[in-house]
């Protein structure tokens, strides 16, 4: 599928554009069309201004300007008409060379100019072009402010007309129907599955997920519209982890900007509910997703001064009506998995972030000193004061970062959201020690070399790629280079514990043996080897971290990410997570026109 050149939301650009015209022409009628001295306010304003001389102030202070204005061009032609008669005073043999014809040249464009009634149009020029901007800027703001009256009434009918229904779907809930199934009839949600449903699963995955395998982890790095491609990897994840029964061994979760937002789903259990055909899933958010449903206009808008172009109340909105109480078990005293919702301070360019877990205060003590001020800056949504429900909405939306498309979130601005860590894996692996990490980066594999638009936005569209992409990929070969550390001091402590028992140590060699196996013994409690799927769209992708509107490369975007993926952990998740030799996995993020579909291709993280 070719994909289309363009970063700008087009039907937001005709929206705006049809807003500003329709509010342009509200302001010509009522500025030529309404006699507005007919009105008893407007005629008593009028006669206040004018017994406190209010008017007579004006009109002298515009009587005053003119008149300086007047002798400022008096005096410019003044000079240029000296100018011109001191270069006809020149002999004509010099006047007639070319550099005096030039300077006379020069002299006759500066009086045409600069000249007395030159200057008074000019000015006169500005004076309108001023009163025309000004108008411009009153008819983009009045435009917005019909988008935003109309939003608000449309919803205010909505409830209005939907009231009887939401009245009588609540009083079901409080007293559901009972279920015309037995107990012993319903099948659990991770039961086995067989070859009668299409899955099938493998001996040697259920053995590694029985004997080596406790602790689980997500991790979800930030990219915008681009978070369709990971939504589609993380649902085939849930599908792989709940067919082989293990979807109660994920203990974290964490994100960073978009990435938080597809975590939201996980938390709430709408990644694949059972009741998925009427449940909303990430799918159905992701496939029917309007930039509409996510922003919208402010009430006053200065083009280059105001930090955003949308609002995100609507996506708050969304969030409400998509999680409602689905975040109870998560929020509440004993959460089942641990969430982790990062974000860079913008003020003291400080990690930053929030969780549900109330133990993380004494889990930082026990990592000690040197690693105390990664994880110092955090907060617990599920204590103190404030409803832990707002407060983990509030968190969200301040690690959303779409700037300049978004203005920041009510929570503070979050500049360059996820700066520190755009993949939190050191929060799943040194804080929770996690065995298996499934990590779905969004930016490192992507090609910016052929960004849309004009040439300053791919400047800036490359620069922030490359900073992402290179902190993503600075996280995985961290991970990789503490499992070789691991395989080293493995075999050191094997060289070691044969030695001593062939030939045992006395005295200083006896002591010396000890401090090194105390040493090992503090490493290996430190870390741990760490099994890593990573899997990311790469190359030149339908999707930029701006496209929300682009509603069909986001559905194409989700189902082909979920496919590859689905695919991989089928057949080749073994060979994707060995310590001795991990591979990434890089599915290309164009849409093929064929139904075949590309082989991914892999690489090491030292080639990454």
């Amino acid at each position: 599928m070719v994909r289309l050149s363009s970063a700008q939301p087009w039907a937001l650009t005709l929206r705006i554009a049809i807003l500003f015209v329709l509010a342009w022409w509200i302001e010509d009628c009522l500025i030529f069309y309404v006699a507005w001295r007919q009105f008893a306010v407007v005629r008593l304003g009028l006669e206040m201004a004018d017994k406190t001389h209010l008017m007579a102030a004006i009109g002298a202070a515009g009587t005053v300007l003119d008149a300086c204005g007047r002798k400022l061009a008096d005096a410019a032609g003044q000079g240029v008409a000296k100018l011109q008669a001191g270069f006809d005073l020149l002999p004509s043999h010099l006047r007639a060379r070319a550099p005096f014809r030039f300077l006379a040249w020069c002299g006759g464009t500066l009086a045409a100019t600069f000249g007395a009634s030159a200057t008074v149009n000019f000015g006169a020029g500005l004076l309108r072009a001023g009163g025309l901007a000004i108008r411009a800027l009153v008819a983009l703001t009045g435009g917005f402010w019909i988008a935003n009256l109309y939003r608000r009434l449309n919803d205010a009918l909505n409830r209005l007309f939907t009231l009887p229904t939401r009245f009588y779907s609540e009083a079901e809930a409080e007293h559901p129907a009972p279920s015309l199934l037995a107990a012993d009839d319903l099948e659990p949600i991770d039961a086995p599955r067989g070859r009668g449903d299409g899955r099938v699963r493998r001996r040697e995955y259920l053995q590694f997920f029985q004997g080596h395998v406790e602790r689980i982890g997500i991790i979800l790095g930030g990219g915008g519209a681009r978070g369709a491609y990971q939504a589609g990897a993380l649902k085939a994840i849930h599908e792989f982890l709940r067919d082989y029964s293990v979807l109660h061994k994920v203990k974290v979760i964490a994100g960073s900007s978009i990435g938080a937002w597809n975590a939201m789903f996980w938390l709430a259990d709408l990644v694949a509910p059972p009741d998925a055909d009427t449940a909303p899933t990430i799918e159905s958010w992701w496939k029917s997703v309007r930039l509409n449903n996510l922003g919208d206009l402010p009430w006053f808008y200065l083009p280059l001064v105001s930090e955003g172009l949308l609002r995100p109340n609507p996506w708050r909105e969304n969030f409400d009506a998509t999680f409602g109480a689905a975040l109870d078990e998560a929020l509440g005293d004993h959460p089942p998995v641990h969430f982790y919702l990062t974000r860079t301070d913008g003020a003291s360019g400080a990690l930053h972030y929030a969780t549900n877990w109330r133990g993380i205060a004494d889990r930082v003590n026990e990592l000690g000193k040197d690693r105390h001020p990664d994880y110092a800056n955090f907060e617990i949504l599920t204590s103190g004061d404030g409803d832990p429900y707002a407060r983990t909405a509030d968190s969200l939306f301040a690690t959303l970062d779409l700037a300049p498309l978004f203005a920041p979130g009510a929570a503070g601005a979050a500049d360059n959201s996820g700066a520190l860590e755009q993949l939190p894996i050191s929060l799943a692996a040194q804080v929770e020690r996690c065995d298996l990490l499934f990590v779905l980066p969004l930016n490192f594999g992507a090609d910016v070399a052929d960004e849309p638009g004009g040439a300053s936005v791919r400047r800036i569209a490359r620069i922030a790629g490359a900073h992402k992409g290179a902190l993503e990929r600075a996280a995985i070969r961290g991970v990789d280079t503490v499992n070789r550390f691991i395989q080293r001091i493995e075999r050191i402590e094997f060289g070691v514990n044969t030695m001593a028992s062939a030939n045992p140590p006395e005295g200083l060699a006896d002591e010396a043996l000890a401090g090194l196996r105390e040493e090992i013994a503090e490493f290996n409690a430190e870390h741990k080897t760490l099994y890593l799927f990573t899997v990311c769209p790469a190359g030149r992708f339908e999707l930029g971290t701006a496209d929300f509107w682009k509603q069909k490369a986001l559905r194409e975007a989700f189902d082909l990410m979920y496919l590859q993926t689905k695919r991989e952990l089928q057949n080749r998740f073994f060979e994707d997570i060995e310590p001795e030799d991990p591979h990434v996995v890089m599915v290309d993020g164009a849409v093929p026109e064929v139904d075949a579909l590309p082989r991914p291709h892999y690489r090491r993280p030292s080639e990454l």
